[in-house]
């Protein structure tokens, strides 16, 4: 398998089997099209000059497992904000939609109160997925057996069965765009989705339910460093069958962002 969550042909990006999502075979994870928005927006931002301050994703198609396209729109092109809009399509129709807010970077006179990390990723025990490995038992690539981006990331347990909030240390391995280095902000938008899957984390200690988010926002402060972040993620749901989830982002260095995302929260439909 391609090494790479997409190849380049032309102007389209080709999803590999890195990129597969849990609800459909024939459709894609939300993270890696996030992870090509926040690419086109990032690339059309500048110099990196600006820090992209925040980042929005509407999910309103399941992405198909097909080649797609990206298209930037400026907003506004400011000395010191930059608004930008996204989308990205297959055969020419649109299937989810980035809005992002760059700020300019400074030295300002603020100090930094940092926020430590959770412990790890050293000393805790390695999979890939969000199953756990029993003690002294092998590593578990669940790639193996059902290829996708949620089964390939690769994780390391902070929080025990049931404990609230989940917390988890995560990292992918291969870049989002073949023969790409990915950069620190792709690399936390891409894997930001993931945060919705890991709040249920809670409930019976497993994952009974399926409820899919229909967007993603994730604020940063600034970019994280190195391939190692960190997310404790928490869910509310409404009678109404709304639910949010709210997350925070660490590195080891400490924390460097906040995300919400809004839920379907009823049982999964079944294809």
């Amino acid at each position: 398998m391609t090494e790479a969550i997409f190849t380049r042909d032309g102007n389209l990006f080709v999803p590999t089997d890195y990129a597969r999502g849990p609800w459909r075979p024939d459709t894609m994870h939300g993270g890696p099209p996030a992870g090509l928005l926040a690419r086109a927006l990032e690339r059309h931002a500048g110099d990196g000059a600006f820090q992209m301050a925040r980042i929005t994703i509407d999910l309103f198609r399941q992405p198909p497992f097909a080649p797609v396209s990206a298209e930037v729109r400026p907003l506004r092109e400011g000395r010191r904000i930059r608004v930008l809009e996204a989308s990205l399509l297959a055969e020419g129709v649109e299937i989810t939609r980035a809005s992002a807010l760059f700020l300019l970077r400074s030295d300002a006179d603020g100090q930094e109160h940092p926020v430590a990390p959770p412990p790890g990723p050293e000393g805790l025990p390695g999979n890939f997925g969000f199953g756990r490995r029993a003690p002294g038992a092998s590593l578990i690539h669940e790639q193996a057996r059902r290829p996708g981006f949620g089964s390939s990331v690769e994780t390391r347990w902070v929080s025990e069965p049931g404990e609230s909030p989940p917390t988890i240390w995560l990292r992918f391995p291969v870049p989002l765009v073949k023969g790409e280095e990915t950069s620190p902000s792709v690399r936390a938008v891409t894997v930001s989705d993931l945060a919705n899957p890991l709040s249920n984390q809670v409930a019976d200690g497993g994952m009974p339910r399926g409820f899919i988010n229909a967007d993603n926002t994730l604020y940063m402060h600034r970019e994280p460093e190195g391939e190692w972040l960190c997310v404790q993620a928490s869910y509310h749901e409404e009678i109404e069958g709304v639910g949010i989830v709210e997350s925070i982002w660490y590195d080891r260095r400490g924390r460097y962002g906040r995300g919400v995302e809004a839920r379907l929260a009823q049982e999964r439909i079944r294809f």
